[in-house]
């Protein structure tokens, strides 16, 4: 996903004149689970954030059980729709961590090599990026650039194997540097090995069997919860499935690494249909594979690992954000917790919301665990 700023002038281009939100002194909240002190201090302070114009939406879970599963604010401001847990909204770069699944699930059916170059499953692509594995587009480390062009500059998959894949390299490949361009590579892979759009391939294999009914690329029929509209400075920025449609297929920028929608009910449910998952994709996808770009992180397939000191990991994720909205899957290994969190109302405010659940629930032991 990419820079705010040229999210900020794409949408003066192409959307229509903005619409200014109206104040509400009242937002509303929709809580389908509160259960135990965590879940009400993380509640109390979302609560309170809608007076800034939160709008999103939280699912957590601890000890099996979901112990709050809740919407703050709008989804849509303008026609006064509340937030749910069952709202679909933009996840950005958590869509990695669907195509990373779809890779594991075929290379767990020996279907495709993680070590082969790509160019083995797509002939005519050009060099560098044709001689990196999938191991390396996953763990970012193939060196590749970050972008090839802005999300929603009209881009085939025929240009990213012959144009972008064609890029020289931007870093020494072995070192960890995002490339969201890697996973858009790896997503015209899965579509080549299993003969199947990169979508239908999810829908078919991920979405589906996973129970995940809010969850896709773009949408013929609505969401059965409903779309959430982002916002920036109280300005609706629309909803990011029109203008992935628009492309008409050219959005080869964005396929792969950005750009799904889900529910925050469809994300908790995805974590279980992981869990349940053959073990040789669990292996693939809930163990680190390579060193990270800082201190204390390792690079997963489609998912960072919080390691501590011995290097065993504590907290397992991946964030989303296109400036407009934010979205952040945890998963803490010691204790089997899993949080979900989206907000719709700008990078800096969500993250900041975040910042205060993750503080709250990383210092309960029941959600972390144990510290040495």
């Amino acid at each position: 996903m990419k820079r705010l700023l040229a999210t900020l002038i794409l949408a003066l281009i192409v959307s229509p004149a903005p619409v200014m939100a109206q104040a509400d002194p009242t937002p509303p909240r929709t809580v389908a689970v509160l259960e135990g002190p965590l879940a009400a201090q993380i509640d109390q302070g979302l609560t309170a954030a809608m007076a800034n114009g939160f709008g999103g939406a939280v699912v957590l879970q601890v000890d099996g059980r979901t112990v709050l599963q809740a919407g703050y604010g709008y989804a849509d401001r303008e026609r006064r729709v509340p937030f749910t847990a069952e709202t679909s909204a933009q996840i950005g770069s958590i869509t990695k961590t669907f195509t990373a699944l779809a890779v594991s699930q075929l290379a767990a059916e020996g279907r495709l090599d993680l070590e082969a170059p790509v160019r083995t499953w797509l002939p005519g692509a050009a060099e560098p990026a044709a001689s990196a594995s999938l191991h390396q587009l996953m763990t970012h480390t193939a060196g590749l650039a970050d972008y090839c062009g802005d999300d929603f500059e009209p881009r085939t998959r025929d240009q990213l194997l012959t144009q972008c894949m064609a890029l020289p390299l931007a870093h020494e490949p072995g070192r960890s540097v995002y490339s969201n361009m890697g996973l858009s590579i790896a997503a015209a892979v899965v579509e080549s090995v299993s003969g199947q759009s990169w979508p239908e391939y999810l829908r078919d294999h991920v979405w589906t069997p996973f129970g995940m009914t809010g969850t896709g690329w773009t949408f013929p029929t609505p969401a059965p919860g409903g779309h959430a509209v982002g916002y920036l400075d109280d300005v609706s920025q629309g909803v990011i499935s029109d203008r992935i449609a628009a492309l008409d297929g050219a959005d080869w920028n964005l396929r792969g690494n950005g750009g799904l929608q889900a529910s925050a009910a469809d994300m908790a449910r995805f974590h279980a249909g992981l869990m349940a998952s053959p073990e040789a994709v669990r292996t693939l996808m809930l163990q680190p594979h390579a060193d990270g770009d800082s201190p204390g992180v390792k690079e997963g397939y489609g998912l960072f690992f919080r390691v501590d000191d011995a290097g065993r990991p504590w907290r397992v994720g991946h964030g989303g954000s296109d400036g407009v909205f934010f979205s952040y899957l945890a998963l803490y290994p010691r204790t089997g917790a899993v949080l979900y969190f989206v907000g719709n109302n700008g990078e800096a405010p969500v993250r900041d919301q975040l910042r205060a659940v993750l503080a709250l629930i990383e210092a309960d032991p029941g959600v972390r665990g144990p510290t040495d």
